[in-house]
C-alpha cells in the first residue's frame, strides 16, 4: 500500500486572521455565503482556530478543476475563510485503497460506484446530518441545482456525497464522414437507410463495420476493452437488454447474466474488438489510448464522458468541428427501443470516517460546488471536472469548451442515465470479476456464453460469501433508485 511519502503538498498560503478576512467574491452564491459565514462564526468562537487547515486528496485530474487557474479558487477560499488548504495528490488508483493508507484526509474524491463499499468499510461519513446542521440540501432545481444528485450522492437512505463531476456515456461520431455525400450513397445502398446516428446496438455496428478502414489508416471503433473499466462499455448495453431494463440479480440475488438479452449485449460488447486498433484489449489501453486516436482522425467512433468533447474541440483535435456526441444506442424489445445509460467515472467529494475537521470539509465542499464557484471550476483550462449543476449547461465560457451540441446531448442522456454499478457492498469484488471475463472474452480466449456463466457462478460465491441475506436487502434498497425520467 502506498505510504504518506506519496502525498504532495501544493500550496500552503499564510495564515489569515479572522479581521484580515475579506468580502465573497460577487460571483458566489447563496450556497456559498451560507459556507463562508458559517466558517467565520466558527473561528469568531473558538470553535476553530485562524489559520486551521483542511488537508485535501484529490487525484491529479482533478487539480486544476477543484483549485482554479493559478490556484485562483484555493486562494479565494482561504481570503474568505482563513482556514488554509492543504491539498495533496493522490494516486490513480481505487480511493478505498487511498483512505486505509492515508488516514488524515478531511476530503477526497470518490466514484459514484465505490460508495457502498466506502460506507460498509467505515471509510467514508454519512453527511446527512451534517447537512441538516447547517441548513444544506442537495436540490436539484432546473434553473442551477445539481444534475441528477440522487444518482451522484446517496446509498440507500445515506447521503454520503457532494456532487462534483458528471460522468454519463457519450457516444461520439465523425460528423465530417457521416456527412459526405458519397459516404452517405454507399451507406443506403448497403444498408437501404439513411447514414445516420444509429438508434440501436446493432445499427452502429453496422456503422462501425462500414466505417472500419485500417488500410486507410481508419479504425471503426476506439472503445476501450482493457479490463480496468470493461463494465462501463458494457453495462449500458446490458441495462438497455430488456424492459424497461435489465437487472443483474433476481429479488434472491441470482444473477440474470445468462438471459439471451444479457449474452446479446455481451456479444455486442464483445463484436466492436474487430473494428478496433490493434492491441485495444492490450493491459493499460484505457481512455489514454483510445481518446487520442479518435482526436488524430484515427477512428470513426468512441465512447466516454463528455470530457472527451472538451478534448475533440480543443485547439490542435484533429476532429476539431468534425465530431458529434450523440446519445447512447439501445435495443429493440417488443417492438419498441428500449435505451439506458449509466454514470461510470465520477469523482465527487467524499468526507472521510477519519477526517480530523468534518464540518469544515462540508462547508468547503458545499462552497466550491455554489453554482457560481462550481462554474468558474468547470470553466478552467485543463480542468477534469465536467458540469453537474444545470446552469454549467447555459454558461458561455463551458458551452464553447465543450461545444453546445455535446452539453445538449449531455443534458438529455441524464433522463435515462441509471444508478452506477452494482450498488452492493462488494461491489469492487463483482466488478472486478466481471472486467476479467469481459477482458478474457474479448482477448478472443473464451465466447460471450461462457464468460457470462463464469460471472454468474463467480457472483454467486461472493454473495454467500458476504452473506445472502443481507446483499438481498441492499439489492432490493438499490433497485428501488432505477427508473426512467423521460
Amino acid at each position: 500500500m502506498p505510504s504518506r511519502k506519496i502525498l504532495v503538498p501544493l500550496f500552503a498560503a499564510a495564515l489569515c486572521t479572522s479581521a484580515a478576512l475579506v468580502a465573497p467574491a460577487a460571483s458566489a452564491g447563496e450556497q456559498a455565503y451560507k459556507a463562508v459565514a458559517a466558517v467565520r462564526k466558527m473561528i469568531a468562537s473558538g470553535e476553530v482556530p485562524a489559520g486551521s487547515r483542511l488537508t485535501l486528496g484529490f487525484k491529479q485530474g482533478n487539480m486544476n478543476a477543484f483549485l482554479g487557474t493559478d490556484l485562483a479558487l484555493q486562494k479565494e477560499w482561504e481570503s474568505l475563510t482563513g482556514i488554509v488548504l492543504d491539498v495533496h495528490t493522490v494516486p490513480q488508483q481505487p480511493i478505498r485503497e487511498t483512505l486505509r493508507a492515508i488516514p488524515d484526509l478531511d476530503i477526497a474524491v470518490a466514484r459514484n460506484h465505490e460508495y457502498p463499499d466506502l460506507l460498509a468499510d467505515g471509510l467514508i461519513t454519512d453527511i446527512g446530518p451534517l447537512m441538516v446542521e447547517y441548513g444544506y440540501r442537495l436540490d436539484d432545481n432546473a434553473t442551477d441545482g445539481y444534475i441528477r444528485p440522487e444518482l451522484q450522492s446517496r446509498v440507500g437512505e445515506h447521503t454520503v456525497a457532494i456532487p462534483a463531476d458528471g460522468d454519463v456515456v457519450l457516444l461520439y461520431l465523425r460528423r465530417d464522414l457521416m456527412e459526405d455525400e458519397q459516404e452517405q450513397a454507399a451507406f443506403r445502398k448497403l444498408h437501404g437507410r439513411a447514414l445516420a446516428a444509429p438508434k440501436t446496438w446493432a445499427e452502429y455496428e453496422d456503422l462501425v463495420r462500414f466505417f472500419h478502414r485500417p488500410a486507410q489508416g481508419l479504425y471503426g471503433a476506439a472503445e476501450e476493452r482493457d479490463e480496468e473499466g470493461a463494465w462501463m462499455g458494457w453495462m449500458p448495453r446490458f441495462l438497455s437488454s430488456a424492459a424497461p431494463h435489465a437487472e443483474l440479480f433476481d429479488e434472491h440475488m441470482r444473477p440474470r447474466l445468462t438471459t439471451p438479452g444479457a449474452i446479446a449485449a455481451t456479444e455486442s460488447y464483445l463484436a466492436l474488438v474487430k473494428y478496433s486498433p490493434p492491441g485495444a484489449t492490450d493491459p493499460g489501453r484505457t481512455y489514454n489510448f483510445t481518446l487520442p486516436l479518435f482526436a488524430q482522425g484515427k477512428a470513426f467512433a468512441t465512447m466516454n464522458t463528455v470530457a472527451a468533447a472538451r478534448m475533440f474541440n480543443s485547439e490542435g483535435s484533429a476532429v476539431r468541428g468534425k465530431f458529434l456526441a450523440a446519445p447512447l444506442p439501445g435495443t429493440r424489445v417488443d417492438g419498441r427501443i428500449v435505451r439506458h445509460n449509466t454514470l461510470i467515472y465520477g469523482n465527487n467529494l467524499v468526507i472521510p470516517k477519519s477526517a480530523r475537521n468534518a464540518r469544515l470539509a462540508l462547508l468547503y465542499a458545499m462552497w466550491l460546488t455554489d453554482p457560481d464557484v462550481s462554474t468558474r471550476s468547470i470553466g478552467v483550462a485543463g480542468g477534469f471536472a465536467d458540469p453537474y449543476r444545470w446552469n454549467h449547461l447555459r454558461d458561455v465560457r463551458i458551452r464553447k469548451i465543450y461545444t453546445p451540441e455535446a452539453l445538449e446531448t449531455f443534458s438529455a442522456e441524464w433522463a435515462v442515465t441509471q444508478p452506477a454499478g452494482t450498488g452492493l457492498r462488494g461491489d469492487a469484488l463483482y466488478l472486478a470479476v466481471l472486467d476479467r471475463n469481459l477482458t478474457t472474452a474479448a482477448r478472443g480466449e473464451i465466447g460471450a456464453q461462457e464468460a457470462m456463466s463464469r460471472t454468474s457462478a463467480e457472483w454467486e460465491q461472493i454473495t454467500e460469501k458476504l452473506g445472502r441475506a443481507e446483499q438481498i436487502r441492499q439489492w432490493a434498497e438499490f433497485r428501488r433508485q432505477f427508473g426512467k425520467r423521460q
